[in-house]
């Protein structure tokens, strides 16, 4: 696959993500098979429900204001599936943004199966030529030090409430401010229910290897946000909530259904791993 090629895939995928957030349901529905793939079809799905309490997005004409991507690395031709690159934009404002984009088979049929904003302060590092592609971890950790799935599955756990794991890893902020909000969410319904949150591996991961031969790989988890509520109360469940459950009155439980979107670093030396992007969708809620 050429830069070119490439480039055109990207700006395509991404003008029909952007596009997704000028209509509603039925009306963007072709646009989102278009640009997304698996569970980030689903987050897409799930935010536009979400906008009759979120608010609607503001609308973007691809004409006058056209999406820039930079194709920063395009997976290696190694003979084996699927297909990837690794895209970055930076909009007007806000953080500059990641993508994965993946296709199964021939270069017609990506689509993006990863996004989060990158964190304040974060770099992603820098990559082989895009002519000669990027090498990347199919299975295990390859030469890494550490299997990505390993640092997914422990990350997942260390940011679980209440906290059970002690994690080597440099979030930049982010494990304190879901700890923060998880003790929140926790207190404001403590006289009604017990709070608890999980976290697990949802995805396959998408490795890069770095021109030094270190790493950045990109997954999603799935977060549980459960309340367990206490005999002889009642819990009255947030708006968001309402959205995929109608029922306004919680006796037994209720759990709310996220994906993380979570980037990655794996460095070659003792030095520790770091979270770089994040990016969190509410999908689903159920309660009785």
């Amino acid at each position: 696959m050429s830069i070119e090629e490439a480039e055109q895939i990207a700006t395509d995928l991404l003008t029909k993500a952007a596009l997704t957030q000028n209509g509603d349901g039925s009306d963007i529905e072709d646009d989102g098979k278009g640009a997304f793939r698996g569970n980030t079809a689903i987050a897409a799905t799930a935010a536009d429900q979400l906008e009759k309490v979120n608010g609607e997005p503001e609308t973007r004409d691809v004409i006058s204001d056209p999406v820039e991507p930079n194709v920063l690395a395009i997976s290696r031709d190694d003979g084996e599936s699927p297909l990837l690159m690794l895209v970055q934009t930076v909009p007007a404002s806000g953080p500059p943004e990641l993508y994965v984009m993946s296709s199964p088979s021939t270069p017609d049929n990506f689509r993006i199966v990863w996004w989060a904003p990158m964190l304040p302060g974060t770099d992603i590092g820098a990559f082989d030529r895009r002519s000669a592609g990027s090498p990347i971890v199919r299975k295990g950790k390859g030469d890494l030090p550490q299997s990505p799935k390993q640092l997914f599955s422990a990350l997942a756990d260390y940011i679980d409430y209440p906290e059970r794991e002690v994690l080597r890893v440099k979030t930049n902020g982010y494990a304190p401010q879901v700890r923060k909000a998880a003790k929140g969410q926790a207190s404001a319904v403590s006289q009604q229910a017990e709070f608890s949150e999980s976290n697990t591996l949802k995805t396959k991961t998408y490795t890069f290897l770095r021109e030094d031969g270190s790493a950045v790989t990109f997954a999603a988890l799935k977060r549980e946000s459960d309340f367990d509520v206490r005999s002889g109360m009642e819990l009255t469940p947030p708006d968001e909530f309402l959205v995929f459950d109608d029922d306004d009155s919680i006796t037994r439980r209720a759990r709310l259904n996220s994906y993380i979107y979570v980037a990655m670093t794996i460095p070659l030396d003792d030095q520790r791993s770091e979270m770089i992007a994040a990016g969190e969708q509410l999908v689903s809620a159920v309660g009785s």
